[in-house]
């Protein structure tokens, strides 16, 4: 079984307003803010997000859990489970700009001023990407957040703090959509550079995260010579 006693007691310890900054990376990626809480819902191949953010949270604040349940659907019938987190500083979200009038999420200097690592950490999670791919005698190596649900202007935000905060140099990359073509989107890119940055700054909570979600920080570096060793035992979560 695995051991929660480390991440929750992190949590535990943390004030109202610090465990709002890491709340705002669940806000911001695929949980929504209503009503005092933040709602995360999955389907059944994510159900082990559901059950791990219930159980790291649940000690600290009230979370109800709702496990494997059919919901309609646009696309069909499927089983979905939620956790709704309860935040303890409801005016650390309502007066910070996490959503606005027609309850679209928006960001705001505040949030990306305070979003503490451990919230960029969930943020990835829910919205992060990484791609490794040989090509010749060439590996690839690149990652997303995908931020598309943002505006260009709200994207330069991200990017602006990511760099000013965390001197982490991202760029912008288009995203169009297959379903209408005339729609274009905008998600932070970082280069393999850049993602080593990203993995450092949320280093020191990787050894709690699901294993489901040890893909998105595997790099893949080889372990052929003394240097490329040093980079894979850093950059290999596997």
């Amino acid at each position: 079984m695995e051991n929660y006693s480390d991440i929750i007691n992190i949590i535990k310890n943390l004030s109202d307003k610090d465990i709002c900054f890491v709340l705002y990376g669940l806000a911001l990626g695929d949980g929504s803010y209503q009503n005092k809480f933040i709602k995360i819902s999955h389907t059944l191949k994510q159900k082990f997000y559901c059950k791990w953010l219930h159980k790291i949270f649940n000690e600290r604040l009230k979370v109800t859990y709702k496990d494997s349940y059919l919901k309609k659907t646009t696309f069909g019938t499927f089983e979905y489970t939620d956790s709704h987190i309860k935040v303890p500083r409801p005016d650390l979200f309502e007066n910070c700009n996490i959503v606005n009038t027609k309850n679209k999420k928006i960001i705001s200097d505040y949030v990306l001023d305070n979003i503490s690592p451990l919230g960029l950490l969930f943020w990835y999670l829910d919205d992060g990407q990484l791609h490794v791919s040989d090509k010749k005698y060439k590996t690839n190596r690149f990652a997303y957040l995908n931020t598309q649900s943002f505006t260009y202007d709200e994207n330069v935000k991200i990017a602006n703090m990511l760099k000013k905060r965390f001197d982490i140099n991202t760029r912008l990359h288009k995203n169009t959509s297959s379903i209408y073509k005339d729609r274009v989107y905008y998600r932070i890119y970082f280069n393999a550079t850049e993602f080593k940055k990203f993995y450092d700054v949320v280093r020191d909570y990787l050894q709690f995260i699901p294993k489901e979600f040890y893909y998105k920080f595997n790099m893949k570096y080889s372990s052929r010579l003394q240097n490329d060793k040093n980079v894979s035992e850093l950059y290999n979560l596997s």
